[in-house]
């Protein structure tokens, strides 16, 4: 015997209305979620295959509506009418701090220079950098994070930093007897 959508609805329906409701906060949404289970339920369970358990199949259907829900969700951003065109790149960086870093860049032994330069400011992948030099991945990987530690080490040496709450930098003050006349 072939289950109906009704006789599906009369068994299944308040326990899946529990299920998503406890799931998503918003009632309506909630019932929507569970017409447009329903309404999936009445076009596929003709292709329902003979021995797939029809229980398991509609709860299977029930969370995939549920994470398809809240994927769908994307938060729209309203874009202000006075927002400009395009941001000044020099307003958003401390002034010198970018001659500064590419200095800094620059005084890297030869091998980490080569791959902080080639991946960080070209955009070239690791893989790229591995394949244009013809090391292995993983010695691309080792010479760009050894490149970018040292990096980090002559900046904290040389300066303080502060960030804002996205991780930009907004302020670099030289440090006392660092002996870095980098940033100042």
């Amino acid at each position: 015997m072939t289950a109906t959508v009704e006789e599906i609805w009369r068994e299944l329906a308040s326990e899946l209305r529990g299920f998503i409701r406890a799931r998503v906060r918003d009632h309506a949404t909630a019932e929507d979620i569970l017409q447009d289970v329903f309404a999936k339920i009445n076009q596929k369970l003709p292709t329902l295959r003979a021995g797939e358990r029809l229980q398991a199949w509609v709860w299977r259907n029930t969370r995939n509506a549920v994470i398809d829900h809240y994927r769908s969700r994307k938060s729209a951003l309203e874009v202000p009418e006075t927002l400009p065109a395009s941001l000044d790149e020099s307003k958003s960086e401390p002034e010198g701090l970018r001659a500064a870093f590419s200095r800094m860049i620059q005084s890297l032994p030869e091998p980490y220079r080569e791959a902080v330069v080639l991946t960080e400011l070209e955009g070239m992948t690791q893989q790229e950098l591995a394949n244009r030099l013809g090391i292995s991945l993983s010695g691309a990987k080792s010479r760009v994070q050894r490149g970018r530690a040292q990096l980090k080490r002559m900046l904290d040496q040389c300066c303080r930093f502060e960030f804002d709450r996205r991780g930009k930098v907004i302020d670099c003050t030289p440090r006392e007897k660092a002996g870095c006349d980098e940033c100042a």
